[in-house]
């Protein structure tokens, strides 16, 4: 996991350097996101979920795209599509900083819209804390035009990393799946902290 993680940062770089569109970069912000969900049909809390694509998103983009996808036969390249989709309907997209987006997307569509921006804009409010930044759960303009302001991207993935964690401690579930939960998201800091360290 960690070479392959490696090869993307190598990616990245190589954009920043010489340029590409921004479809590379989505690409390789959805395989990072999808490399850590399985391929295995998940049923919790009442609900399936295929590669982290959970069934409700499933039925709106179905309706949404008339396509017929069905959660327990969902392949990696509808996932992927569908994982494109979301980026740019977040707005994720607007993020300059590749690791940033990167971040925030795999908090997106790990815990869902609403947490995504609640802890993104909890992260922000201590970042930018001269900014009136209002925790509404709807990451909108100002809020990506916070994000694209940010200079210590370290400092910014350490807050965001903190603020995820106390989040899922609000969770009944987190009794459950609190230690992988937090294995996971300590993980995904330090791999995003090393790369922008490679990159200085």
């Amino acid at each position: 996991m960690l070479e392959k993680f490696v090869v993307i940062i190598t990616l990245f770089y190589s954009i920043a350097i010489f340029g590409a569109e921004d479809t590379k970069v989505r690409e390789l912000i959805i395989s990072e996101v999808l490399s850590h969900e399985g391929d295995k049909l998940v049923k919790n809390q009442k609900e399936m979920s295929k590669y982290g694509i959970r069934n409700f998103l499933l039925l709106d983009y179905n309706k949404k795209f008339n396509k017929e996808y069905s959660v327990k036969s969902l392949t990696e390249e509808q996932a992927r599509e569908i994982a494109e989709h979301l980026l740019v309907e977040y707005r994720l997209n607007e993020i300059k900083n590749s690791y940033s987006q990167m971040m925030i997307f795999d908090i997106f569509f790990n815990g869902g819209y609403k947490a995504g921006a609640v802890i993104t804009q909890r992260a922000l409010k201590k970042y930018h804390s001269s900014e009136e930044i209002e925790v509404d759960g709807v990451l909108g303009s100002k809020s990506i035009t916070l994000l694209n302001k940010i200079q210590n991207h370290e400092k910014f993935i350490d807050l965001i990393t903190e603020e995820r964690i106390n989040y899922y401690k609000t969770l009944e579930s987190w009794v459950t799946y609190g230690k992988g939960w937090e294995k996971r998201i300590n993980s995904y800091r330090d791999k995003v902290r090393n790369a922008i360290t490679m990159e200085i």
